[in-house]
């Protein structure tokens, strides 16, 4: 892969890959991981998925065997998970992203994605049928790294839109995870949610054990704030702004690592345009939607 970008101030450190889908690559303060670490073979390898962190745009999470409607018109999304029926976290990560520009503390990254339009047969898969133009921008700050997040609509009609990120964190022994929601969509066989669910084991505010449950979950009415605590190592924190209202959590049994990631919208939630909790946003022509979250540690720790 290409040349990384190293960001460091106040003991944090950080880098970040621009052709490797724009992804985080380690995020760590005085030295110890917050996100976890690229292997370098990973690296080498272009391995996105096992990167610290990487985006989502224009879409979070799954969408139904990669189809779906709007406006009156049928499109189908090419095949982009090993393994998966559905199309999952949109085109971003699959990317090389461009870099705007660059210091020692931060760096501005854009993407741009076009369609073509009007080739025979009219039907063929994308990876996305509406042009969207996509920026991060990562800066190092005393409380840590803040990546602010958008997508615009670059098409000349309205388009859904939505964002999200897919920070991985160490998995550590008797690991806690705290946040507030009102609830949370129980999946189906299919993986998408199926019904609502309050209360009991899905009620994380009171700080229950990370391997009390094997989630991959979206949580819905989500406050912006979740903490992730150990006996062992540093409390670390996600804050995100208004735009991420929902969190996704992936406890895998058996692993080493574990994600909480603010989006802005549930999984599937462009075939469900119905549903406040956790809808797409449409975007007209040249509108913008964007969001900020900022990986540190609680106060203190």
């Amino acid at each position: 892969m290409s040349a990384r970008i190293a960001l460091a101030r106040d003991g944090w450190t950080a880098e970040v890959g621009p052709a490797m889908g724009g992804s985080i690559l380690s995020l760590a303060r005085a030295g110890e991981a917050i996100l976890r670490p690229t292997p370098q073979a990973a690296i080498e390898a272009g391995e996105v998925r096992a990167s610290a962190c990487y985006p989502l745009v224009p879409y979070a999470n799954r969408i139904a065997d990669g189809r779906f409607s709007f406006t009156g018109a049928e499109h189908r999304l090419a095949a982009n998970f090993p393994g998966s029926a559905h199309t999952l976290h949109g085109v971003g990560w699959l990317r090389p992203w461009r870099v705007e520009a660059a210091d020692a503390v931060s760096c501005t990254l854009a993407l741009e994605h076009r369609v073509i339009r009007g080739r025979a047969g009219g039907n063929e898969p994308q990876d996305w049928p509406f042009a969207f133009d996509a920026r991060q921008h990562l800066a190092l700050g005393p409380e840590g790294l803040t990546v602010s997040l958008s997508v615009t609509n670059a098409d000349d009609m309205a388009a859904p839109a939505g964002l999200g990120l897919h920070p991985f964190f160490p998995r550590r022994p008797g690991q806690r995870l705290r946040f507030a929601s009102r609830g949370a969509w129980r999946n189906g066989p299919d993986m998408l949610p199926a019904g609502r669910v309050a209360g009991g084991a899905w009620d994380h505010a009171g700080d229950p054990a990370v391997d009390a449950a094997e989630l991959d979950n979206d949580f819905f009415g989500w406050d912006g704030l979740a903490t992730l605590s150990a006996p062992q190592g540093p409390r670390a924190q996600v804050r995100a702004s208004g735009a991420f209202g929902v969190l996704r959590v992936y406890t895998p049994a058996g692993r080493d690592f574990l994600a909480v990631e603010p989006v802005t919208h549930r999984a599937d939630a462009i075939n469900h345009p119905g549903d406040a909790d956790g809808a797409m946003t449409v975007l007209a022509p040249g509108e913008t939607l964007r969001g900020e979250v900022q990986f540190g540690v609680e106060s203190g720790s």
